[in-house]
């Protein structure tokens, strides 16, 4: 057997641990924008100066098996979510009833609120209430699944979890 043929046998036959690298921190800190400079792929996640864009555990990992950029994005279950959002909204209640709707000081208390239920539903008015974001069929279909997406470009992929 040749030295390439040899070399070529064990890469394939070589399996390295797999490292997993945690980056936590708060709303809008910047995580997404790090590892879009660490990706040779430019900006996978995406990102904004203004709005929580990724406010979701994501998992990246290299593709070995084909150049397409996979995902496997599972939702939450409807119960979980209807939980979650029900605490965002107490917590942007004021003190007269009313649901804060004016993006808050990055300082304050109810920012993170905000910026999720802003970042999954777009711009609130102060009659937003549980149920109401519960019949927005555009959000509550995808509760709990498992979608599958295989895209061709970074662009494409950046651009699809931007506007899901």
């Amino acid at each position: 057997m040749m030295c390439s043929e040899r070399v070529s046998k064990l890469e394939k036959e070589a399996s390295l641990p797999q490292t997993v690298i945690a980056v936590v921190g708060d709303t809008g800190s910047g995580k997404s924008s790090i590892l879009n400079a660490v990706l040779e792929h430019g900006n996978i996640l995406p990102t904004s100066g203004h709005r929580s864009c990724t406010s979701v555990v994501v998992r990246i990992s290299n593709n070995e098996l084909s150049d397409a950029f996979e995902a496997d994005v599972e939702f939450l279950a409807e119960e979980e979510w209807m939980e979650e959002v029900s605490m965002l909204l107490q917590v942007l209640t004021g003190r007269g009833g009313k649901v804060r709707t004016q993006q808050p000081d990055p300082d304050s208390e109810y920012v993170v609120a905000w910026n999720k239920v802003r970042a999954v539903y777009g711009p609130f008015g102060a009659d937003i209430t549980l149920e109401k974001l519960h019949q927005q069929t555009d959000v509550t279909r995808f509760l709990g699944r498992t979608e599958h997406i295989s895209l061709c470009s970074v662009i494409c992929c950046s651009m699809f979890i931007a506007n899901k």
